[in-house]
């Protein structure tokens, strides 16, 4: 992405979905974009194997304006650990009220990105740095995640 000032946007944005029609509609926006805004993403990553979910973030993340993210493929999983969020950076150097749920929005994209590709999603830690893991589940496996 080559204009972090969408970060403005999308924090203003999850602060309107959850003020106005509340916590449930905002984390039902955030997966919609897990399955249906990313969904070429994801086809490849269903139609693909670790290596090319790790190349996908890699190629995702070299385009975000100061992150400092590396990629790793384990035994059945994907770590994309973030030392530096690039979006939390742009958004606190520019001094803007960050919404307290923010990174939340991870956990409910990602999540359903990796419902739809065969894989599960989980995070740990935020508010600028954080380690996502996303492991991959057996063939024939689907996994029911809760919001």
């Amino acid at each position: 992405m080559a204009a972090p000032d969408f970060y403005f946007a999308i924090n203003a944005t999850f602060r309107h979905l959850h003020d106005v029609y509340g916590k449930a509609a905002l984390i039902d926006y955030w997966r919609s974009l897990g399955r249906e805004y990313y969904r070429s993403r994801t086809d490849r990553w269903k139609n693909g194997d670790l290596q090319t979910l790790a190349v996908d973030w890699q190629n995702y993340f070299a385009e975000e304006p100061q992150a400092v993210v590396d990629v790793t493929v384990a035994a059945h999983a994907v770590e994309v650990n973030i030392t530096v969020c690039p979006a939390i950076k742009h958004l606190r150097d520019n001094h803007r009220d960050i919404v307290p749920y923010f990174c939340e929005h991870c956990d409910h994209i990602c999540g359903a990105m990796a419902d739809v590709s065969g894989y599960t999603f989980h995070r740990e830690g935020g508010g600028g740095s954080c380690r996502q893991r996303f492991v991959q589940l057996p063939s024939g496996t689907e996994e029911a995640r809760k919001c």
